[in-house]
Order: structure tokens, then sequence, then C-alpha cells
């Protein structure tokens, strides 16, 4: 069992993002791209323990979540419940999901796109999301920096982090040297080690986490072929105005807008 199916270590452990800041860039590039004050209904994929989808929900959004991890989708539900919110968890595949509702908002956070390892997966999850937002709607998909990829061809440097809450201390060493990659198809597979303190008791275990480095040309590929999105917009942060060309640009986030007028 990896990081992944330890939901409450997963969410401690990525806990340092700043959920209502983001949440209100995302506010911002909604509001700039379809002239309405907020969605009323987000859709957050990849949601693990979807922070970002409880956020909206905080914000009065009709929020939905959809993770392809059953242990996830049941901790995502009790996080919402014991906070009084309301949240429509789906357990599902991000590459190739349908649903009951179109939105006016979807999300792909935390470089989940890693996840999607060819680009024939890549356009499937593209139709996909096409398929489920409303006209005009707006997706939200943010990537890792191509930049962190060119200055580390050989595998990116070993990253270590520390997250506490509560009586729980949760120690990531993310990757090792070594780790493969297939140059070819942009692959690393990260060794992911986890030494957690659960209120006195210890947690070991290693896993193996590949993900897909995305070049931008390879995701505006993507977009073409998966057709049905008119402006596109590259940020570099969760900094509004921050352009990806900015030298502080620290990660690739797509803003697309689905062909047609937005509805109301």
């Amino acid at each position: 069992m990896g990081l992944y199916e330890r939901a409450e270590l997963y969410d401690i452990a990525f806990s340092y993002r700043d959920i209502g800041g983001e949440a209100d860039a995302l506010m911002t590039w909604y509001r700039n791209m379809t002239g309405h004050p907020r969605p009323e209904r987000v859709l957050d994929l990849g949601a693990g323990p979807a922070q970002h989808a409880r956020e909206f929900a905080r914000r009065g959004a009709e929020a939905w979540a959809l993770d392809m991890s059953p242990t996830m989708s049941d901790y995502a539900r009790a996080q919402a419940a014991a906070e009084g919110i309301r949240l429509e968890v789906v357990t599902g595949d991000m590459t190739a999901f349908e649903l009951p509702r179109r939105f006016d908002l979807i999300l792909l956070m935390l470089n989940s796109a890693g996840h999607i390892l060819t680009e024939s997966a890549m356009v499937r999850h593209l139709e996909s999301v096409v398929r489920s937002l409303t006209p005009g709607g707006i997706y939200v998909m943010e990537v890792a920096h191509p930049a962190d990829d060119e200055k580390h061809p050989d595998g990116d440097p070993p990253r270590q982090w520390t997250a506490r809450r509560g009586r729980t201390s949760v120690d990531i060493h993310w990757g090792r040297d070594g780790d493969p990659i297939e140059h070819s198809r942009r692959i690393r597979t990260h060794t992911v080690a986890v030494n957690a303190n659960i209120a006195g008791r210890p947690v070991s275990y290693v896993e193996q986490v590949p993900l897909r480095a995305w070049k931008r040309q390879a995701i505006d590929e993507a977009i073409q072929r998966a057709g049905g999105f008119g402006i596109a917009r590259i940020h570099g942060g969760f900094a509004p105005d921050l352009a990806f060309e900015h030298p502080e640009s620290w990660r690739m986030i797509y803003v697309m807008q689905r062909a047609g007028s937005p509805q109301r």
C-alpha cells in the first residue's frame, strides 16, 4: 500500500499548499475569461483528498470530486462530512469519465497530469473534460514546469520535506539518484520513501511512482487533437498575473475555455 492509498498521510504530506490562495487565483481567471462572478458547479479531477473541491464547496459552489482510488474517495467524503459541507465524490478514471452534470469550472491540480503517461491518454482525458464542461466553461490544468526537466535531464535531484498535523508527522523522500528514466516517453519512475509517526506508532514504506514530464508542445498537440477548446492561456504560477515566460515562473498552468458562449 503506497502513499496514494494512505489518504490521511497523503493529505498531511501535501498540506503545504495554499488552497485558499490558489482558489482565489482560479476565481480570478474564471471571472476574467467568462465575465461571471463565480462558477456554480466545480469538478476536481485526480482530486485525492479533494482540498480544492472542498474549498469551492465552502464558497458556495456545487462541488464534485473524482479520483481513481476508493480509499481517497472515502477519505474525501469523510472530510467533507466532518466539515459540514456538501461534496459529491465519484471513484473513476480521469482519462475516461462521464458524469450526470456539466461544470462551469474543472480542475486538475498538483501536477496530477503527470500520471497521464501517453499522448493518447491525454487526448482521451481532454475529450472527457470537454464533454463535461458547460459552453464557455473553464478547464485549469496545473503541470510541472518543463524547465524542471530541462535542468535535470538525468533525473530530478531528490527532495525531502516533513509535514505535521496533530500527533502525526510525515517525512517524505521523493526520488533517489539513479531512478530510471524512459527518455523516449519522458517518464521518470520516482522512488518515494515515507516515514510517518502516527501518535507514537511508526509507519515506513517505499513505492515507485512513474510520472510523465509534459512539454508544452505535447500538450498543445493533444488540445488540438481533442478539439472543443477555444481560448487557452498559460500562467507560470498562482499569482494571477505571473506569465509563463516570466523568470520566476515555476509552474505551467493551462487555463482553457470550452468553445461556445458561457451559460447562465
